[in-house]
């Protein structure tokens, strides 16, 4: 079956986290060896709805409705459309590696015949921001008797996308002119769709004109982040401690395997124990001057969390763990997290639950293929791909290029 097709499944949801995890999985730096991505995904989705780790530019939103429109205009349905749009954004990943500027262009390594195409990555934002408009495909519903198939398809230009999508680039999809830089009318009208589909969030925020960011921070929070008024401030002012808190637990775990790895007289990676340790107490002097974190009042966040992921409220081991860790650092008695037995062994106890037989605290084979990081970076909840795409659309807001009304068919 043609790859389009597994973004018309009903478990288009399950099938994005499935990416990601897969996606994650193969970072070392961004694994969840303690078993939080409940809580992590729950943020991420609060703080920029519609958005995925897989996602690379923001004109994406545009190319994917534009090759389903161009298949449709063969009047094809079912799996004859699906192999079409297949078909399509292959030409597209063509037309875009011979552009100059790679950046972001899904199959940029792997070519036309990458596996995972931008229809399955992007599903879920189409959904999302309400650019498609439902899933009912107008293309595979018979005409109504009297009216004939062409008639039918006349008077649904726009099919199942919303009705004022910018028109695509003439040649599309052998050309893709301006490649994923977005003209004006495109990003303002990508804009007013995210605005619309996501209000109180701090996507929507960040993409006001007044509220762009001027530097390409690696974390959310940023001081125009932070200042935003609640709910939106009181959101990112959570993701931040939880950011910063949970740091230490991910780094304590690889403390732990580190000096496993050093005990079992493995050596590809130097001195890995003292850098951990020296990374905790660098992270100690972050949480002491962290505001608001003694005293955190987090009922208000859980809150939250769950009514975006219910799921989190029956993850009562998750939960636990989180709280104890949580209860530790609020408390300033994280200090001595690398030498505490108390921590060690929740960290560990943790890791091994999650893990069971796969625990790199007690599988041999999985410590000697220990990358020397693994779950250690601090979360920032999908910040690298947004702030791309924030960028994509403020630029394109901003551009001054006249030539975009003659390039249009």
């Amino acid at each position: 079956m043609a790859s389009g097709l597994s973004w018309l499944d009903s478990s288009r949801d399950d099938q994005q986290r499935m990416r990601e995890l897969l996606k994650l999985f193969s970072d070392a730096e961004s694994r969840d060896e303690l078993g939080i991505g409940q809580v992590r995904d729950a943020f991420s989705d609060l703080l920029f709805p519609g958005t995925s780790v897989l996602q690379t530019r923001a004109r994406y939103l545009l190319i994917v409705p534009w090759c389903y429109q161009e298949a449709q205009r063969s009047g094809l349905g079912g799996e004859r459309l699906a192999a079409q749009v297949d078909r399509n954004e292959r030409k597209v990943i063509a037309a875009l590696l011979r552009g100059d500027d790679n950046e972001g262009v899904i199959g940029r390594r792997a070519g036309v015949g990458v596996r995972t195409l931008p229809s399955a990555i992007y599903a879920a934002a189409l959904l999302r921001y309400a650019i498609r408009t439902g899933d009912d495909d107008a293309q595979d519903r018979r005409p109504a008797p009297g009216v004939s198939e062409a008639d039918e398809l006349a008077d649904r230009p726009s099919g199942a996308w919303h009705a004022t999508l910018p028109v695509a680039p003439a040649s599309f999809p052998n050309e893709v002119d301006g490649g994923l830089r977005l003209y004006p009318e495109e990003a303002r009208w990508l804009r007013e769709r995210l605005l619309a589909a996501a209000p109180n969030t701090l996507l929507a925020y960040l993409l006001q004109p007044e509220h762009r960011l001027v530097t390409d921070g690696q974390v959310p929070w940023e001081p125009a982040a932070l200042a935003a008024p609640d709910p939106v401030g009181a959101l990112v002012r959570d993701a931040q401690r939880f950011s910063l808190a949970m740091h230490g637990a991910a780094l304590l775990y690889n403390l732990l395997v580190a000096e496993r790895y050093e005990q079992a007289g493995l050596t590809e990676h130097e001195n890995p124990a003292e850098t951990y340790r020296d990374a905790l107490r660098e992270w100690n002097d972050r949480v002491t001057v962290l505001p608001g974190l003694k005293g955190w009042e987090r009922a208000g966040m859980w809150s939250r969390l769950i009514r975006q992921n219910p799921r989190i409220a029956t993850n009562a081991a998750a939960r636990r763990f989180i709280e104890r860790w949580l209860d530790v650092v609020t408390s300033g008695a994280a200090g001595d997290a690398a030498t505490d037995p108390g921590l060690r062994a929740l960290v560990a106890e943790r890791e091994r639950s999650v893990k069971k037989g796969q625990s790199r605290l007690f599988n041999d084979k999985l410590l000697r293929g220990w990358s020397g990081a693994s779950g250690s970076r601090q979360l920032v909840f999908r910040w690298p791909q947004v702030r791309r795409i924030l960028a994509d659309i403020h630029d394109g807001c901003a551009a001054d290029l006249p030539e975009a009304a003659g390039a249009r068919a």
